[in-house]
């Protein structure tokens, strides 16, 4: 009887370390996986990030492009509700032009033309959102998403 005792004694033990990682699991995921705080000033650190996107996206520059634009989708996630629409607008179509400028394998600046002029029917709305964008991060940051705007 010692044998078959000592194995449930096994087993139990194994299935209580086995609930423990699993929970422990369980609430690193949870962790993990909470949505970030949206807040004005989360917002103004993560557009920090894109301090030269306006000059990214007119040189081109595929080393800065990218970059610029992965931070302004990040931005999205912790804009707070009052801007968050107009970002999401903003932040869309700017990946779209990046995305058809990068899928260009020779003419980019073509290739921006094109984009743009694909998209023509969205620049009103797209620019009523740049400009709801700005405002608030004059307001609410100090500073301008135009690299030739900055204020302090």
């Amino acid at each position: 009887m010692s044998a078959a005792r000592s194995n449930r004694r096994s087993l139990f033990l194994f299935l209580l370390v086995l609930a423990i990682l699993a929970a422990t699991g369980i609430g690193i995921w949870a962790f993990a996986k909470k949505p970030q705080t949206r807040s004005a000033t989360k917002l103004c650190e993560q557009l920090s990030q894109v301090d030269t996107l306006s000059t990214s996206i007119v040189t081109l520059d595929p080393t800065t492009l990218g970059p610029q634009v992965a931070e302004l989708q990040r931005a999205t996630s912790v804009a707070p509700s009052d801007i968050q629409a107009q970002l999401s607008v903003l932040a869309t179509f700017v990946q779209e032009i990046a995305d058809a400028v990068r899928a260009s394998p020779v003419d980019k600046k073509a290739a921006l033309t094109a984009a743009l002029a694909e998209r023509q029917a969205r620049v009103d709305e797209v620019t009523t959102a740049g400009q709801a964008v700005e405002g608030w991060t004059i307001t609410n940051c100090g500073t301008s998403l135009r690299t030739t705007t900055t204020r302090h």
